[in-house]
């Protein structure tokens, strides 16, 4: 098959996890000592970690589909729609009558701070049984939310099952995203080939900076990198400092952040961060670092926009995200053909993008960053 036309044909991501629901109000000033407070806004939106990857991704263009328990509760019909008219795959996934469950997101006017409150009530999750229906021949990179352990750690033995014997490039690759209970899920770092740690977690754990974070994942591994097995790498969003990476091989690097033009939403950020690694790593065939900076970009945008619709009118940046073509002796850049389907692909799959004008960016340019 034409490399030209790899995007068309590309296999999907599954994410696997929760889709639970926000409720959003914006405040002048939160105060809790208060017994009534004026809101100036409110909006009710789907959320859940692996929901809004799966709506990410689907902005940015990729294949996704969405794999967990949803509620056929009337109420929340909000979802199914919301799901449907994305063009996110929900084909596999269960049903329940339960109410699932919420959040009550709490920002403030003009500093943008949340205070979140959860509601972790009881909700039905995905089990390996059901995983075990799919055909993983469909996917090429599954994405785990750090939840229900055992059922995780099955799931993920499916994949590797799969996955034995296979060339690389048949290969489903492995993402965990931890944003909680750290303790409870570290046994499946070293089963995956990317993780995503939260800062919040990381601080939990003691871990003051992105490298302290990497170094304390990798002291968790049972066996020393330099015994030739596939190791995990690791990737921890560190809020306005950026981002800090260890390769499978060890090499640990940090990519500065994108510099958001004004913050306006945070709702989600991390997300976007997962989201933009696994489309430039995975879709765009972008090496690890280069990934990591297109993911530090992606949530940077979304900060300065109300929700994730915003991402789906991103412009990336071709120097960043360039598009490797094929040597001239594979395709000809004579061929006037066109009928010739690699010329389509190659003329419209490939072509390279380019960020806005300055002043309708969202992100700080570098030729601003210096005149300041």
């Amino acid at each position: 098959m034409s490399k030209w036309c790899a995007l068309s044909v590309m296999k999907a991501v599954l994410c696997v996890g929760c889709t639970e629901v926000d409720y959003v109000t914006t405040m002048e000033k939160v105060d809790f000592q208060s017994t009534y407070a004026r809101t100036q806004d409110g909006i009710i939106r789907r959320s859940g970690r692996s929901s809004n990857v799966s709506t990410i991704l689907r902005l940015l263009g990729a294949n996704v589909e969405l794999f967990g328990v949803l509620t056929r509760n009337p109420m929340y019909r909000i979802i199914l729609d919301d799901l449907e008219q994305r063009g996110i795959d929900i084909s596999h996934c269960s049903f329940t009558d339960e109410s699932p469950p919420f959040s009550t997101i709490i920002q403030e006017r003009f500093t943008r701070r949340c205070t979140t409150v959860y509601c972790d009530k009881p909700f039905p999750y995905v089990t390996a049984e059901d995983f075990r229906k799919l055909d993983l021949d469909l996917y090429g990179w599954v994405n785990f939310e750090a939840r229900s352990p055992v059922e995780t750690c099955e799931m993920i033995r499916l994949v590797l099952d799969h996955n034995n014997g296979r060339l690389e490039e048949d290969r489903v690759v492995i993402s965990l995203q931890i944003y909680n209970s750290f303790n409870q899920i570290k046994d499946l770092i070293a089963m995956c080939d990317f993780v995503f740690l939260s800062k919040y977690v990381a601080e939990q754990q003691g871990w003051n900076s992105a490298r302290e974070a990497c170094e304390g994942m990798n002291d968790l591994l049972r066996m020393p990198r330099d015994i030739k097995i596939r190791r995990p790498c690791f990737i921890v969003p560190w809020s306005n400092l950026g981002a800090g990476c260890m390769t499978s091989d060890g090499n640990y690097s940090e990519v500065p952040a994108h510099k958001p033009k004004k913050i306006v939403d945070r709702v989600g950020d991390s997300d976007c961060f997962t989201a933009g690694f696994i489309y430039a790593n995975f879709v765009r065939q972008r090496q690890v670092i280069d990934a990591v900076d297109f993911a530090n970009a992606v949530a940077s945008y979304k900060l300065a926009h109300v929700g994730f619709d915003c991402l789906g009118s991103m412009k990336v940046d071709s120097v960043k995200l360039r598009v490797h073509m094929v040597e001239a002796d594979l395709v000809s850049s004579d061929s006037e053909d066109e009928d010739d389907p690699e010329r389509h692909c190659k003329k419209y799959l490939f072509r390279p993008f380019e960020f806005r004008e300055a002043d309708e960016a969202s992100i700080v340019t570098q030729e601003e960053q210096v005149l300041a």
